[in-house]
């Protein structure tokens, strides 16, 4: 096992810290202790029955995806002809599938994963008991249930705060800007919908994965105990190893982007279709189009334009958003 740094932890975290002090950081952040007067987090500390039994108690068992895998060291993946993946997913009410997961919790080649199901569709109730002012209120809450399961490292557009309510949660985390040596999988074909890195990080190999190396020297680590949250910006890669017997995580996904702009990822999975095909000649040209466009100083684009025809070179307004919208999405049906 390797040692990397450990994220930065701050203690007693409101919505001023996390807001004014930690985001405009841009790097992740342990939020030591943040969630535990949570009554959920106080339930499982009085033993795994007594969380169990809070959470059935809530639920409106609901059908839900249970994710099952065997004889992988609990590393959900692709299989061996990369033809498929190494996990099997069955649809159970909810109740049945914690007790399943439970029944197996302490063998460790048998694997149950109840993976980012909505809070509100479980048990809706459960929001209002637990909850703290620097969490967003209309966020989707997802819950996590697992025994050990090593999930590959993958990135989420939105920003995101990770909060351990039982069992031990590891996640060990690269910038954006290692996305070249972390040997990114396919695109359109994926395990649960984000690209994941193709290196086994328990036992990398470097023949295969060479540039690895230097992604290791930019590695960071979170260790999670219950009642701790993590907060991970965007695009952040991150694996996430499930330590204990029964774990137990709920995720607050926000983007602070406004809706009506759209998804930056949209756009990526476009550009993948209709600009890296061209011939060198015309990307090259299109990179210079981009670069003045979007990724260079906004004023050297629209300084020399009077302020009333900047369009969507300024401020782009929710109807002008549509009216782009409207295009794009004219131009895609030709």
């Amino acid at each position: 096992m390797y040692s990397f740094p450990s994220v930065a932890v701050w203690h007693d975290v409101t919505l001023s810290t996390l807001k004014d002090k930690i985001v405009p950081l841009g790097q992740p952040a342990i939020l030591k202790g943040a969630l535990a007067s949570w009554p959920i987090v106080e339930a499982g500390l009085s033993g795994k029955q007594a969380l169990l039994q809070y959470l059935t108690k809530q639920s409106l068992n609901p059908q839900i995806p249970l994710v099952k895998n065997s004889g992988h060291n609990g590393r959900l993946f692709y299989n061996e002809e990369f033809s498929g993946l190494n996990f099997t997913v069955e649809n159970l009410p909810f109740n049945s599938a914690l007790d399943k997961l439970n029944s197996v919790s302490d063998q460790d080649s048998h694997v149950f994963y109840i993976s980012n199901t909505p809070v509100r569709k479980i048990f809706p109730s459960l929001l209002q008991e637990n909850f703290n002012d620097f969490l967003v209120r209309d966020a989707h809450p997802g819950i996590w249930i697992s025994n050990k399961v090593k999930v590959a490292a993958h990135f989420d557009v939105p920003d995101n705060i990770a909060c351990c309510i039982y069992g031990k949660r590891r996640f060990t985390l690269f910038p954006p800007h290692q996305i070249e040596n972390l040997y990114i999988g396919p695109v359109d074909a994926t395990p649960a919908g984000q690209p994941i890195s193709l290196v086994d990080m328990a036992n990398p190999d470097f023949v295969k994965f060479p540039k690895f190396r230097e992604a290791l020297k930019h590695a960071l680590v979170a260790d999670l105990s219950p009642g701790d949250a993590l907060y991970l910006p965007s695009l952040w890669w991150h694996q996430v190893e499930s330590m204990s017997s029964l774990n137990i995580l709920m995720t607050y996904f926000h983007d602070a982007t406004p809706r009506h702009l759209g998804s930056a990822y949209d756009c990526l999975l476009h550009s993948l279709m209709s600009v890296r095909q061209l011939p060198e000649h015309k990307k090259k040209a299109w990179q210079a189009f981009f670069n003045h466009y979007v990724f260079s100083d906004n004023e050297q684009a629209k300084s020399h334009i009077p302020e009333n025809l900047h369009g969507v070179l300024g401020d782009v307004t929710p109807a002008m958003a549509q009216s782009i919208k409207n295009i794009v999405s004219q131009n895609l049906k030709q």
